[in-house]
């Protein structure tokens, strides 16, 4: 699974330290997205950042 639309949001630290100063939006758009089940055996941690990466694609 891969959560998309947290970068930038109050929450990150995407303009340096998080939850610093107002935040400029208050309702982000963000999106769940899930690709096929892995077998144990194939679910190393380089497979599943490529994977999470694949299912996020561009979007942040």
């Amino acid at each position: 699974m891969a959560l998309k639309g947290l970068w930038g949001s109050y929450f990150s630290r995407h303009k340096g330290r998080a939850c610093k100063g107002l935040p400029t939006r208050f309702r982000a758009k963000l999106e769940l997205e899930a690709g096929a089940p892995v077998a144990p055996e194939e679910a190393s941690s380089q497979t599943m950042f490529e994977r999470v990466a694949t299912l996020r694609g561009d979007y942040r």
